[in-house]
């Protein structure tokens, strides 16, 4: 009788031990909402390539040219956004130009000034850009894993090829093709703007590699 009870005890322990294993074991992960930086592109099915917003209105739009183009309004998204800090990056930089550059006496040569002027006005208009669109532009690119000072080195670097490219377009057009400096600036900026969307993509938020 008691090695009968002890056997039906070691039965019951079994019995306790595989429901817990059983409880335990990983589960199918359920697909996320979309709104975590590994899951931005809207690459799983059935969710959308773009982050929705709190307006609806914007929602149905997204969700119309997620459809028209084939799930890439999170793309459209991010360029919007992206113009729209640029563009009050580029007043703030054609702000700092024009002050230093036409208001500011500087005792050197035109070309060395409107050098001056130029590096002035892309360092500040660089650190607004990379601060409001590390935050609401690209937060949810798998590069944004990134800590923050890699992310705004890899920021600097894209934009300081495109501020060589911006002063080089810019003073090609103020003393090549004699157009005022100030629209010389402009034209530069908006070409360079498309230049810096592209490298933000492909170098600055560019997904971490498992080595790292």
């Amino acid at each position: 009788m008691k090695n009968t009870i002890t056997q039906d005890r070691q039965d019951d322990l079994l019995d306790l031990i595989a429901l817990v294993e059983h409880s335990t074991q990983p589960q199918p992960a359920v697909a996320a909402s979309g709104t975590g930086a590994g899951s931005s592109q809207g690459s799983a099915p059935g969710l959308p390539s773009y982050q929705p917003t709190s307006l609806a209105l914007v929602n149905r739009f997204l969700s119309l040219v997620d459809d028209l183009t084939g799930g890439k309004a999170g793309w459209f998204q991010r360029l919007f956004t992206y113009l729209f800090i640029g563009g009050a990056a580029a007043v703030v930089n054609m702000i700092v130009f024009y002050i230093m550059f036409y208001r500011m006496a500087i005792p050197v040569n035109s070309t060395l000034h409107n050098a001056i002027a130029n590096v002035t006005a892309a360092e500040i208009s660089i650190i607004a850009n990379f601060m409001a669109n590390d935050y609401f532009t690209f937060r949810h690119l798998p590069g944004h894993q990134r800590s923050w000072w890699q992310r705004c080195l890899r920021f600097h670097l894209t934009a300081a090829v495109g501020s060589l490219l911006n002063f080089c377009i810019e003073l090609s057009l103020t003393n090549l093709a004699h157009v005022p400096a100030l629209l010389s600036q402009a034209i530069a900026i908006f070409l360079v703007l498309i230049y810096n969307f592209s490298f933000h993509h492909i170098f600055t938020y560019r997904g971490v590699s498992a080595a790292h």
